[in-house]
């Protein structure tokens, strides 16, 4: 089994999925459903039981994950430790963080930063599950309990407030109490089910607030922020949105019961104890911290 094999099979191993491994891979999942089948016959067992939900290791497929697991780790570790050495401010950052985080506040300013440093790319990746470091070079997300391996800085805190346009609250009225939102249109960020982000309340929390039992159903509900917003601005309902967004002003929302305690996300960069002599991983820390708090105060 050569390392390209072990690293596949590991990506499919960790996500317990050919889907996820195929997306997280950029690669198509009957690519990866025969380089598995050609892992099989090479090892002659059977390294997956198949699931409804997904795939499950067997008995010897944890020992080849075991070994693939140390494989891979050694390999990424040599490939930092020499790249971090050797080139100063080039090559590839790999980004994992939220769909808000990406469209809104990260993009805009991950564009300017390339402009300073053109000889550094940036490949972004986004997830609205629970999601790791493996595989990126840094996580753009909330605090990660347990893992003392990774450094994680602090990097801004959200504070989300509701929001809708004038034309929406002139139609349907001004929400007095969080009872009161019973009785409104509102828009939700989409969340998986099954494994969401640690922070999932925060962004439910228009759903929640008020209720003495279950959840309100959202009048339109989808996994983009920047959506949301835009049918917020056209009047179409009521939107839980950061108050710390800089663009915010422009968008024409009024605030909606102002004077309710709202809840916090801490957001933080996080990237492997072992990378901390990266410099192009440090200046885009130090880039992201200062532009957005800056604009946050």
């Amino acid at each position: 089994m050569d390392l390209a094999h072990l690293k596949i099979f590991y990506m499919i191993a960790r996500e317990g999925s050919l889907t996820k491994a195929a997306y997280l891979l950029n690669t198509s999942q009957s690519s990866l459903s025969r380089t598995l089948q050609t892992l099989e016959y090479y090892a002659k067992a059977q390294l997956f039981e198949r699931h409804a939900r997904g795939l499950k290791l067997t008995p010897q497929g944890e020992k080849v994950f075991q070994h693939a697991q140390k494989m891979v780790q050694e390999h990424e570790a040599f490939k930092h430790s020499f790249f971090d050495q050797n080139n100063e401010m080039e090559g590839e950052l790999k980004i994992v963080s939220t769909p808000y985080l990406a469209e809104i506040e990260l993009t805009p300013n991950l564009l300017l930063f390339l402009e300073k440093y053109p000889e550094i790319s940036i490949n972004v990746q986004t997830a609205t599950q629970d999601f790791d470091i493996e595989g990126a070079d840094v996580a753009i997300r909330s605090f990660i309990a347990d893992r003392p391996e990774l450094e994680q800085f602090h990097l801004l805190t959200h504070h989300h407030k509701l929001w809708a346009s004038p034309e929406y609250l002139e139609k349907f009225g001004i929400p007095q109490t969080p009872k009161d939102l019973d009785n409104h249109r509102l828009l939700a960020f989409t969340l998986d089910k099954q494994k969401n982000l640690s922070f999932s309340y925060s962004l439910k929390w228009l759903l929640n607030i008020g209720c003495e039992t279950g959840q309100r159903k959202p009048f339109f509900q989808i996994t983009s922020q920047g959506a949301l917003l835009k049918a917020a601005c056209e009047g179409y309902g009521i939107l839980q949105f950061p108050k710390e967004w800089v663009n915010l002003h422009k968008a024409n929302l009024v605030e909606v019961l102002p004077d309710l305690e709202v809840p916090i996300s801490k957001i933080y960069y996080i990237f492997d104890k072992k990378r901390k002599k990266s410099k192009k991983i440090l200046a885009l820390y130090d880039y992201l911290y200062k532009v957005l708090n800056c604009v946050n105060k």
